[in-house]
């Protein structure tokens, strides 16, 4: 970090900080808390981030470097099918997290399901081997399970360097990677992201629709932000009990848009609309033969997220929505990150302890809840 940017974050924190703790003194007391002072304190914190500049909380979203996952002692010996990357054409690259299950590589057109990811970071931050340590976990669920797995996910340029739609441009080039490339059935392909990469999911589904492409066999989306006007009722109810921040979101809404008026002229700004899609296509026509949707009760998005899923059922879709009592957003890679260096130590043959690696064991819930509908 060069030294003008540290004198800069430096004076920022030490303004903010005093902000942060003054404002949890005031609200701790107020009566009945629904969270720990030490969880008050972390999620207070985490918001604080929002005032940073956009290069200094990409640093805190640095993801996990490759290296040291196929070096662990769960994953070593097994380049050839973890973490490889890929550079298809201009407008798709990404990572095959795994190609079949760890340990038991296979081409991805032979695997029982192939799940195409999206990642999160509000269009700003965040990139594809970032949920790598959670999602290899995931894989060795599915495998206990029967259910051969690949993951692929793919890679988006983040704003502001890349303007809408090009992400979701590069969201289709990787589906079509998959059914051209790959040849892998559009039924066994499961189309999914959290937050941005939610949204980025449904923007996919609903090009993909436009340009005439098989639909895939299922979604699934974990706190998807559905509505960038940022206008949910949640945003109030839940700002200081949620770890993400309205200002921040505002911040990349801009990034990735540019002027605000700009987002009038795209179909994927607000998904909570009825009918958000051009002529007279409903939800029914976007979404694939099963969706679900999984968000924490604490997040700011859930009433947004609420309403997608109620237009989405109105329309005929079959989504399922599950809502986890005082989770936050981002709150499955949150569980799982204390115990990632622990779960990459284990020998691939040992038995994962009880409590460890839990947010993947949801991400895995899903999976089969879809894998369950498709059968």
């Amino acid at each position: 970090m060069a030294v003008s940017e540290s004198i800069i974050t430096f004076s920022i924190i030490s303004v903010t900080v005093p902000v942060i703790l003054l404002s949890l003194f005031a609200r701790r007391l107020r009566p009945r808390q629904e969270i720990s002072l030490t969880e008050d304190l972390r999620r207070s914190f985490s918001r604080g981030l929002s005032v940073l500049p956009f290069h200094t909380i990409r640093r805190y979203f640095e993801p996990r470097p490759i290296e040291s996952i196929l070096s662990s002692n769960r994953f070593r010996g097994q380049r050839d099918h973890l973490c490889v990357p890929v550079s298809y054409d201009e407008l798709c690259s990404g990572y095959w997290i795994c190609k079949g299950p760890p340990g038991n590589p296979q081409q991805p057109k032979r695997s029982d399901l192939v799940l195409l990811w999206f990642h999160g970071g509000a269009y700003c931050f965040g990139g594809p081997s970032a949920p790598a340590v959670s999602f290899l976990r995931v894989a060795e669920l599915a495998a206990a399970e029967g259910i051969s797995m690949s993951i692929f996910s793919a890679r988006y340029t983040l704003a502001p360097e890349a303007k809408f739609p090009r992400q979701q441009h590069e969201a289709v080039a990787a589906y079509r990677y998959l059914l051209e490339a790959e040849d892998i059935p559009a039924d066994r392909i499961v189309i999914g992201g959290e937050s941005a990469g939610g949204h980025l999911t449904l923007a996919c589904l609903m090009d993909l629709v436009e340009e005439g492409l098989p639909k895939p066999g299922g979604a699934l989306l974990f706190y998807p932000w559905v509505n960038l006007k940022n206008s949910s009722p949640s945003f109030k109810i839940n700002g200081h009990k949620d770890i993400l921040s309205k200002r921040l979101l505002e911040r990349c809404v801009k990034a990735a848009a540019g002027e605000r008026k700009r987002l009038d002229k795209f179909d994927f700004v607000d998904f909570t609309r009825p009918r958000p899609f051009r002529g007279q296509r409903t939800w029914k026509d976007i979404l694939p033969a099963s969706t679900w949707v999984n968000i924490g009760a604490h997040d700011i998005l859930l009433h947004d997220v609420r309403t997608f899923v109620e237009r989405a059922k109105d329309d005929g879709a079959c989504v399922e929505l599950q809502v986890l009592s005082g989770m936050t957003h981002f709150w499955n890679f949150y569980l799982d990150m204390p115990s990632e260096d622990k779960y990459c130590a284990l020998q691939p043959e040992e038995t994962i302890p009880v409590g460890m690696m839990t947010g993947s064991e949801s991400v895995a819930e899903g999976v089969f809840t879809l894998w369950a509908t498709r059968a």
